[in-house]
């Protein structure tokens, strides 16, 4: 998401990370500023044209406070961190607020080929070295719970790819 708002879109982003590897990671990847989780709510008010939150734990209140009026707020998160949303907090603001899942174009039928089209720009902005690929590890099916493991410790940088070996 970083590179794509960065290297595609132009903008200049913000990411949140605490340790000084996921700063420095978030940098490498095209963020102009990283803040430090706990400084969030520090934040001035009215801070940010676009909001992407990919945190299940997220504070509504905190999103609506930090974003600008007329501006954009993307929740990647279901479940239960979205059942009490609070939609008033944003209303004077005059905010749009999305829910993004993935693949819900194919699994609604509404254009199923345009995931296709998505993906294929992706692909062709890698191949151009406009983005990068995130990979940080490969590791053997065999390890799939180590990984997974790693992957819940909520500390993890970059993508882990999962060999499957025939």
């Amino acid at each position: 998401a970083i590179q794509i708002a960065s290297k595609v879109c132009r903008l200049e982003v913000t990411a949140t990370a605490s340790h000084e590897k996921s700063r420095d990671w978030c940098t490498s990847l095209g963020a102009s500023k990283v803040v430090d989780h706990s400084e969030v709510a520090n934040l001035p008010l009215n801070s940010f044209d676009y909001i992407l939150n990919l945190s299940d734990r997220v504070d509504i209140s905190l999103l609506a406070r930090i974003v600008k009026p007329f501006g954009r707020v993307c929740l990647v998160v279901g479940g239960e961190a979205i059942k009490a949303v609070d939609l008033s907090l944003f209303f004077f603001k005059r905010c749009s607020l999305t829910m993004e899942v993935v693949f819900a174009r194919t699994r609604n039928w509404e254009e199923p080929e345009r995931q296709g089209v998505l993906l294929g720009e992706i692909a062709r902005a890698l191949e151009r070295g406009v983005l990068r690929p995130v990979t940080t590890s490969v590791m053997s099916w065999t390890e799939v719970g180590k990984a997974h493991q790693e992957s819940m410790q909520g500390h993890s940088v970059g993508k882990t790819v999962m060999r499957v070996h025939p």
